[in-house]
């Protein structure tokens, strides 16, 4: 028998908990009597929902068919023990989310120590004192109701942010594609969301406006200000002075770095690279606001970069000049446009991808989809975890409009 002294030492017409009385337990023990002692101190608890397996095999098949809040298990039965109940438990993992407490006539401290390794949470010994063994389920079934609503939360939040997620990628725009033109881009956030930026608007003058940009944080707070950064810059094109914003790109930049540094607490700023391409002459004109200068691959394969810097990130401060560059295109020219997430990409011993690797990769047959540039980047980081966000944008001239 579990204990020698089975009489009634709770209060009678005290209401127990209410996750006592939703609490679902299953008895393992292949001595009945035990079983029927174990109900009646979990009815006394409150606890009514209870099944009960003579052996291991059965209690295991229970586990695996059904959720309980805790088991009481016994060790020494036929078919398997207590032992392979628990090994085939961790096996499965449901040792991290149902409380096991072993009750056992096996005194020997191997026994408990075993027990406790393969997931138990605690071990009783036969006969059981009724207020030990009231106290270890009262606790039990506690912190299975607290890691239960903890996992809860946790899917909860994991659900939103992969919505979120869902909803930020769906803001970079598709592939463009016409006989002038053609402009790919990528958006890779390291975390579930994150800072990074690109946009591509096809103008109705057949002008490109082009925006990439990398908010100074990573995850939730940084994806809502890249949001804010990305509707300001999309509404860029429908401004009623749209036309002369164009034509002084610094402009444009200071109107986004207006409306950015106000009513900013969180001090988070957004390096950006702004710019308007125009297939008819082949003239690109940019703002790099702090960002990482675009890369220029030429019909012949040289290399260049457009380093002419624009002013402060924006958001910085209210107030700042922005200066407008130019470059000049023709067809068989390629622009290629990064955030620091892909020269900043490292080795699991810190090895950069830097400005070398960019220059390496568009040196090479690079195909119009970026995910081959993302492939090149995962390859250097060799497994490792990104350290940052990732966009990117490819523009190809093919030839002129006019």
């Amino acid at each position: 028998m579990l204990s020698a002294t089975d009489a009634p030492t709770e209060v009678a017409n005290a209401r127990p908990p209410k996750v006592q009385r939703d609490s679902r337990v299953l008895v393992a023990d292949d001595i009945e009597a035990n079983r029927e002692l174990l109900i009646r101190r979990l009815n006394r608890l409150g606890i009514s929902n209870i099944t009960q397996a003579e052996n291991g095999r059965i209690a295991l098949d229970l586990i695996l068919a059904q959720p309980f809040d805790l088991v009481l298990l016994d060790i020494m039965m036929p078919i398997m023990t207590g032992f392979d109940v628990l090994e085939a438990m961790a096996a499965e993992g449901r040792t991290e989310q149902l409380p096991v407490i072993v009750i056992s006539a096996m005194s020997e401290m191997d026994a408990v120590v075993r027990a406790i390794q393969l997931g138990a949470e605690d071990f009783l010994l036969k006969p059981f004192e009724p207020t030990l063994l009231k106290a270890r389920i009262t606790a039990s079934l506690e912190k299975k109701k607290l890691r239960d609503s903890v996992r809860d939360e946790l899917t909860r939040k994991q659900a939103e942010l992969a919505e979120a997620r869902n909803l930020q990628l769906a803001l970079a725009p598709p592939p463009h594609a016409d006989p002038h033109v053609s402009v790919n881009v990528l958006l890779e956030p390291a975390r579930e969301v994150g800072g990074d930026l690109v946009d591509h608007v096809a103008l109705p003058d057949g002008r490109h406006l082009l925006v990439l940009g990398d908010v100074s944080d990573k995850g939730a707070g940084a994806a809502l200000v890249m949001a804010r950064t990305h509707a300001l810059a999309r509404g860029l094109s429908t401004r009623p002075d749209s036309a002369e914003l164009f034509a002084d790109l610094g402009r444009a930049a200071g109107a986004l770095n207006a409306e950015l540094a106000a009513n900013n607490p969180s001090c988070m700023f957004v390096t950006m690279l702004l710019a308007v391409f125009d297939p008819a002459n082949g003239a690109l004109a940019y703002v790099n606001c702090g960002h990482v200068p675009p890369y220029v691959r030429r019909a012949d394969g040289r290399l260049e970069r457009l380093s002419v810097s624009g002013g402060l990130p924006l958001g910085v401060m209210d107030f700042g000049d922005y200066t407008a560059g130019s470059a000049q295109l023709e067809p068989g020219d390629t622009v290629l446009i990064v955030s620091d997430g892909a020269t900043e990409a490292a080795t699991p011993d810190g090895i950069l991808f830097d400005d070398a690797g960019i220059e390496a990769w568009l040196s090479s047959d690079v195909p119009d989809n970026l995910l081959a540039l993302l492939t090149a980047l995962r390859a250097h980081e060799a497994g490792g975890p990104p350290s940052d966000d990732l966009a990117a944008l490819l523009l190809r001239f093919h030839s002129r409009t006019s």
